[in-house]
């Protein structure tokens, strides 16, 4: 959608809801600390005010900054129930531990949750083609990285990685090491 219809359509939210406190535009200008004129060209679509002056304005009308923003269109928000993840075996290694996996929408493609014994075996090269996020929510694994120092995490720590960064997890500690793995959603051929 163009940007100026968004820009619109802010402002005539910002009117709608200083009319509705029952405010008039030199009340919400001198509450929001910023000029009359420059409130009436907001609410025309004439200018575009900065978050912090979208939060001036929404604070003088004791509301939310998103209160001005358009929803989130329809199918922006998944939720992937308990009984509809998929259990998969990390490795082939007896000990092994099981992952949950769960498709994604949006930038988030998939969503792998691991509970890591110290006797499980999770080592073994392993490469995604697109970009991930590893964070741990308990314990500590060291992760290696082909040509890289590796590095060892702890509990609430994040690791990004570009796609195809080639990686290994070595579980490090006594306790259970929990880590939610986010992998990007596929990229459009350029």
């Amino acid at each position: 959608m163009p940007e100026q219809n968004r820009v619109t359509r802010v402002g005539t939210a910002i009117r709608a809801t200083r009319r509705q406190a029952g405010f008039s535009a030199r009340t919400l200008a001198s509450r929001a600390g910023i000029s009359q004129a420059f409130l009436s060209q907001v609410e025309r679509g004439l200018n575009v005010p900065s978050l912090a002056t979208l939060y001036k304005i929404a604070d003088a009308l004791e509301c939310s900054p998103s209160h001005f923003l358009d929803a989130a269109p329809e199918g922006d928000v998944l939720v992937v129930r308990a009984e509809r993840r998929v259990a998969q075996a990390v490795t082939g290694a007896p000990t092994t531990p099981t992952t949950w996996m769960a498709q994604g929408n949006g930038a988030i493609g998939e969503v792998y949750q691991y509970v890591i014994a110290p006797e499980d075996d999770v080592s073994g090269w392993f490469r995604r083609a697109d970009d991930l996020v590893l964070v741990m929510t308990g314990g500590c694994l060291e992760v290696q990285m082909r040509n890289r120092e590796s590095v060892v995490l702890g509990e609430g720590d994040c690791l990004f990685a570009a796609a195809g960064t080639e990686m290994q997890w070595e579980h490090r500690g006594v306790e259970r090491a929990r880590v939610v793995l986010c992998v990007g959603a596929p990229r459009e051929p350029s």
